[in-house]
This record gives structure tokens, sequence and C-alpha cells, in this order.
């Protein structure tokens, strides 16, 4: 499940049990919640499928609603990402 709130509205997401993302607005009245009609958003692919309490987030959402996904890779997806970190091209000179 690895609910996960968004940071600018009372926005929750999830991972339901087939992996599909989902969305549910949570409507605050006085020290009551309220949860909205659930909406699918779409398969994303996440590592371990989204649920396994072992790996732990596999996914994030920012303020604006975009999402940030650990998702698997395919056999039709590009190569994966090198990442060079503290790189200092300036040093050689």
């Amino acid at each position: 499940m690895n609910p996960v709130w968004r940071g600018d509205s009372p926005e929750l997401y999830f991972i339901a049990p087939d992996g599909t993302l989902m969305a549910s607005p949570i409507a605050v009245r006085g020290t009551d919640l309220a949860p909205g009609a659930l909406v699918a958003l779409f398969h994303p692919r996440i590592v371990g499928g989204g649920v396994g309490a072992s790996l732990g987030w596999q996914y994030d959402v920012s303020r604006d609603g975009r999402f940030l996904i650990n998702t698997v890779l395919g056999e039709t997806t590009a190569a994966p990402i090198t990442l060079l970190q503290h790189w200092n091209p300036e040093a050689r000179k």
C-alpha cells in the first residue's frame, strides 16, 4: 500500500493490490476526515510491486503532483543511467 500524502493538498496516494497507483481526496471537516472517491491513475511498474515492506517506499509525490518512481526496467527500455558523483572537471586544470 505505501500511502503518501501530496504536500500541497489533502490528497492521499497509494498502491492498490493489483499494482495500480490510486488517489483519494481527503476532506477535513472539523476533527473528521472524509475520504473521497478513489481514482485509478496508472500502473507504474514499481520495483517490488510497490507493496513490499522490505523494500520501503519506491515512489514519492511532489507538492505539484508530479511523481518520482523507482520503476522496473523492461526489455524495451533504454540503457540504465550512469550517475557520476563528485565530478569536478576544474580539478584537472
